[in-house]
């Protein structure tokens, strides 16, 4: 016992500081590749009023995310969304909003741009 907390006591902050070295070194080897891919999505529009009922022009974008290699074929990529968010729109008309995106792994999965980067979005009262 006493051999074992002489192995781990001793000089513990230069082994915290290897440990934390060698897994910054690993993650960076396996996950330090990325690649960009284009994906379609379409926009979702969020933050609604009831009264109101919205349409978006065009209804789809294209999204250029940097990926790590490994996750190309992941589930991760199916989780990129595109939306709009209309809680400032106040009543019926056209506006043009700004479109955002959101992924679930914003390290791994980093959405760079979104092309139209804008939409039209008409607003009537249902």
């Amino acid at each position: 016992m006493r051999v074992l907390k002489l192995i781990f006591v001793k000089d513990w902050k230069y082994k915290l500081i290897a440990l934390t070295v060698s897994i910054a070194l690993w993650g960076v080897v396996n996950f330090g590749t990325r690649t960009t891919i284009t994906v379609s999505r379409y926009v979702e529009v969020r933050n609604g009023s009831h009264g109101l009922q919205y349409s978006v022009r065009p209804d789809r974008v294209e999204i250029t995310v940097y990926v790590v290699e490994r996750l190309i074929l992941s589930r991760f990529i199916a989780e990129v969304k595109a939306y709009v968010d209309v809680s400032k729109l106040k009543g019926p008309g056209s506006y043009r909003v700004k479109v955002r995106t959101e992924t679930l792994l914003p390290w791994f999965i980093h959405p760079a741009s979104v092309e139209p980067p804008a939409v039209l979005v008409e607003v009537n009262r249902r």
